[in-house]
């Protein structure tokens, strides 16, 4: 009685247990499949040729840097001494990777009667010499040994240079740029403004030094090259006058940019014979009527003492040149008068 009474309630219930089956089935698919993409993918080993000291191995390893590589297979590391390559943080990420490890050892370098000792991964002689603070040239020669005296030189590796009494040596030096100017008349006199930045060039030198027991007693340039050209600057400078001498003013007192007040006046006489002092030539009359000559210098009076002939001064109408004196330059010797076309109006 009791058996059939189970099998009428199996009957009933056998959908429904079948569903539940299920349910359970697919939630713990779901979990699963969860879990497997919380969980970091699994990285494969992969073979590792490790070169140490010339000597070659295989390491298979899940690292995915050099440094993991290393701090996994057991192998210690003097960063500060040691070469190692690729270095200590590139990635393992190609599909055969080589690291190269090359462990400090100590050497002696003798250079004449300099001795070092230097603990150093350098292989080449060249490498190693730099390590110990010496410069190796391409004529001096080196030769290797073991320490003939161990309480001297200790278990370490022993490179001798013998240095060539002649060696070639090369250096670079600048080439300065040179500096183009821009008159504008539109910007006040002591405005400047780059419109190109000049560059300097780089030249190379080349010497050959004489060497007597290892310290050079000559050296004699043998070449020099142009590696890289300068670039001018280009300046563009304001030639307006700010507060100009003018004919109604008859005088007025001009402060230089280095802070000299000039008492500033004007004549207007022919310059032909003035223009002789500064090797001949003509003028013009420009067209606020100052007399200027071939490059646009105001034709200007001034103490010699002060302001040599041919100088070039500043003037409160621009740039000018000393081509003239007079007697007014005795009492003001700092004052300038200007050669103007205001008087005669004739344009001479």
């Amino acid at each position: 009685m009791i058996t059939k009474s189970l099998y009428r309630l199996w009957q009933h219930r056998q959908p429904m247990i079948a569903c539940l089956l299920g349910l359970s089935v697919i939630s713990g698919l779901i979990v699963a499949s969860y879990a497997s993409a919380q969980s970091p993918a699994a990285v494969p080993a992969r073979l590792v040729t490790v070169v140490e000291n010339g000597r070659e191995r295989a390491v298979y390893s899940t690292a995915s840097s050099v440094r993991e590589l290393i701090a996994t297979s057991g192998m210690k590391i003097d960063a500060s001494h040691d070469s190692v390559s690729p270095h200590l943080d590139a990635s393992l990420t190609q599909a055969a990777p080589t690291v190269i490890i090359q462990r400090a050892r100590l050497v002696t370098v003798i250079d004449g009667k300099k001795r070092s000792r230097v603990l150093t991964a350098a292989q080449t002689p060249q490498d190693i010499a730099k390590a110990a603070g010496m410069v190796l040239y391409r004529e001096d020669r080196v030769s290797f040994q073991t320490p003939g005296n161990i309480a001297l030189d200790g278990p370490s590796e022993m490179m001798t240079i013998h240095r060539a009494p002649t060696h070639t040596v090369t250096a670079e030096e600048p080439i300065a740029f040179a500096t183009e100017t821009i008159k504008d008349k539109q910007q006040f006199i002591g405005s400047k403004t780059i419109k190109r930045a000049g560059q300097p060039g780089i030249r190379r030198l080349t010497y050959t030094v004489e060497m007597k027991d290892g310290a050079e007693v000559q050296r004699r340039l043998t070449a020099q090259t142009v590696v890289k050209q300068p670039t001018a600057q280009v300046e563009v400078v304001g030639t307006k006058p700010k507060n100009p001498l003018t004919k109604s003013k008859g005088a007025h007192h001009f402060t230089d940019s280095k802070g000299v007040s000039h008492r500033e006046t004007y004549y207007d006489l022919p310059m032909n014979v003035a223009m002789h002092n500064c090797g001949g030539g003509t003028y013009t009359i420009r067209g606020d009527g100052a007399k200027v000559d071939k490059d646009g210098y105001i034709l200007v009076a001034a103490n010699y003492s002060n302001y040599p002939r041919c100088s070039v001064v500043e003037t409160s109408m621009g740039p000018g040149k000393v081509y003239d004196t007079g007697s007014f330059a005795t009492k003001h010797p700092h004052g300038f008068d200007l050669a103007t076309d205001w008087t005669k109006a004739d344009g001479k």
